[in-house]
């Protein structure tokens, strides 16, 4: 009996080892698309969002301007469209900003002239209302399949994905992802210009995780490495899967005085 105690305490020892062993070499063999394939599903599933948030742009010289913004996103046939709204201070309330489609169209609302900009071609790579976003951040989509993306690096705590965009339009050469391996969620974004110079760094700074696990990112830094300026975003509300008519993110909508 002994004999056979130790049999099978050895062979439970075996067979843990083997298991242990399947898992790494799994994980080893992970690709960068898998990868982010994980990322997209760790995020909250929700057709639409109403996000209330507290933006802090802060200057070389550490002077902060507070700003309150409110949000509204859906996704539908794989493509965003985002609609944003400043309620505070004075100085830009009711400024609002329509992103449809991945950034196909963008608009841009200002009360005092009374009449939506459209925002295309190079002026996609001009700052949003002295943020740190260009028009082109606000709507880009890391994860999109037109993207390349490699594998370049594991850590211990996190992957290093390249992402080179297929898009002649857009003013980066290549993103560098990198993704926390614990609850598989972009921690860091690193920008890098056509020249290849790292110009801007994307951090999320604090995420809540649902009963399910999935993810909502809560707090983020984007510092713009060559203005030496930051913006800061706070996310204080957020609600789910709302009541949208089909017509809300239009040109009608970001005229009105309330969303």
């Amino acid at each position: 009996m002994k004999n056979m105690k130790e049999f099978s305490i050895s062979l439970f020892l075996i067979l843990m080892i083997m298991l242990n062993l399947n898992f790494n070499g799994s994980a080893d063999q992970l690709s960068a698309d898998q990868i982010m394939d994980t990322v997209k599903d760790n995020l909250v599933d929700y057709e639409n969002s109403r996000t209330q948030a507290e933006m802090i742009l802060i200057d070389q010289k550490g002077d902060e301007e507070k700003r309150e913004i409110i949000m509204v996103e859906k996704e539908e046939n794989d493509k965003v469209s985002l609609l944003m709204r400043f309620l505070a201070p004075k100085s830009v309330e009711g400024v609002t900003l329509l992103s449809m489609e991945d950034g196909d169209k963008i608009y841009l609302f200002m009360p005092a002239f009374q009449k939506p900009r459209r925002i295309s071609g190079s002026t996609k790579q001009e700052n949003f209302m002295g943020t740190d976003f260009s028009y082109e951040d606000i709507s880009m989509d890391y994860q999109s399949e037109e993207y390349q993306k490699n594998l370049l690096k594991e850590t211990e705590q996190h992957f290093l994905i390249e992402v080179i965009p297929d898009n002649q339009e857009i003013s980066y050469k290549k993103f560098l992802l990198h993704i926390n391996k614990k609850h598989f969620y972009m921690e860091k974004v690193e920008f890098f210009n056509l020249e290849e110079q790292l110009t801007k760094i994307l951090e999320i700074k604090e995420i809540q995780m649902d009963e399910n696990g999935k993810i909502t990112p809560m707090q983020m830094e984007l510092s713009n490495l060559i203005d030496h300026h930051q913006t800061k975003m706070n996310i204080k509300e957020i609600e789910y899967n709302l009541e949208l008519s089909p017509d809300f993110f239009s040109i009608r909508t970001i005229q009105k005085p309330k969303i």
